[in-house]
């Protein structure tokens, strides 16, 4: 046994001083041995990062989002519930009953959204999530929903909307991050290289909030460039209208769409739905991209149904300036 023990201890060493710098080493060989360090540490580090990226933070945040969806579909019922309600927690009036495990953890909570396409799933059921609200649109950059600091951040509405029970908003925006692990709103850039088999597997989704179930009908897919310095940004964030800039709002939303959902139409009196992450540079050549699907509410009485077939490529999409240039095609009038 103390033969085998010294062996390991021998080859051990040996290690060491082939990547250890000694004092009586050549500058050369003081060279190499730094130039392996680096790359040992350049690997350790990088392993680390993918490990936690595509396995633990997938699965911690997988886990987590389970556990909310099932304090959501309880229904008031808290007999089951890990926290009980002790009566501290004043409930908005007018509340859904499937929010009250949810709210009595998190008072910004502001709604449930579920977005589950056609066919097979391109979200992978990933979307199906609470959203939240705070009074700027940096603190659930990077919490999840019972505030604790996590990269995967939470969904979330616009510090600007109003969610209350009697709240009126022309334009409803919820943020989402693009993750290597593919959750929140990251398989959105699927949708960016206009691939209208992809398109047509938007059709509706659901937004509850605290008071109200509400359906949507996507209308657009958008790539906007965010960097202000490369070029004039289109406010597709925007909430506040007059009604003739919310009849403008609209043209622009179209004319950027990379689709044309052409059984959707879309009217000023409408209310938007609109979700945006980041987008991947590999995707839409900009460093500083967003990837936006906008959708438009079920108008009362209206037919939920979509004929997606409709759907189709937008042959004259309007690009943001940057993509042209990056990619050497002719810029469009609207830019000359």
């Amino acid at each position: 046994m103390k033969s085998w023990m010294k062996k390991i201890a021998n080859g051990m060493r040996n290690v060491l001083y082939t990547v250890i710098p000694l004092f009586d080493d050549s500058r050369k060989e003081w060279f190499r041995k730094l130039t392996l360090l680096t790359a040992l540490f350049v690997f350790i580090g990088s392993s680390v990062y993918l490990l936690d990226s595509l396995v633990l933070q997938p699965n911690r945040v997988k886990t987590s989002t389970q556990t909310l969806r099932e304090w959501y579909r309880q229904d008031g019922d808290t007999t089951s519930d890990d926290v009980p309600d002790d009566g501290t927690v004043v409930y908005p009036e007018g509340m859904n009953e499937s929010f009250r495990s949810l709210y009595r953890r998190n008072q910004d909570v502001r709604g449930w959204l579920t977005f589950k396409t056609t066919g097979s799933d391109l979200f992978g059921g990933a979307i199906d999530n609470p959203v939240v609200q705070a009074s700027n649109n940096d603190y659930y950059l990077n919490r999840d929903f019972l505030k604790k600091i996590d990269k995967a951040g939470s969904l979330y509405f616009d510090y600007r909307n109003d969610l209350s029970a009697d709240g009126k908003n022309r334009n409803l925006v919820i943020y989402g991050h693009n993750l290597n692990s593919g959750l929140m709103f990251s398989r959105f850039n699927l949708l960016a290289k206009s691939n209208v088999d992809y398109a047509r597997r938007l059709t509706t989704l659901t937004l509850n909030t605290l008071y109200e179930q509400r359906t949507y009908k996507v209308f657009a897919v958008m790539v906007i460039n965010a960097n202000a310095k490369e070029e004039p940004v289109f406010n597709y964030i925007q909430t506040d209208f007059t009604d003739q800039e919310f009849t403008q709002f609209i043209e622009e939303i179209r004319k950027r769409s990379l689709y044309v959902f052409g059984d959707v139409d879309v009217t000023a009196d409408d209310e938007l739905l609109t979700l945006s992450t980041c987008s991947n540079k590999r995707e839409t050549h900009l460093k500083d991209g967003r990837t936006v699907i906008v959708a438009r509410r079920v108008r009362r009485l209206e037919n939920p149904q979509v004929d997606t077939s409709k759907t189709q490529i937008n042959e004259n999409v309007l690009m943001p300036r940057q993509w042209y240039i990056a990619t050497g095609k002719e810029l469009p009038p609207a830019y000359q």
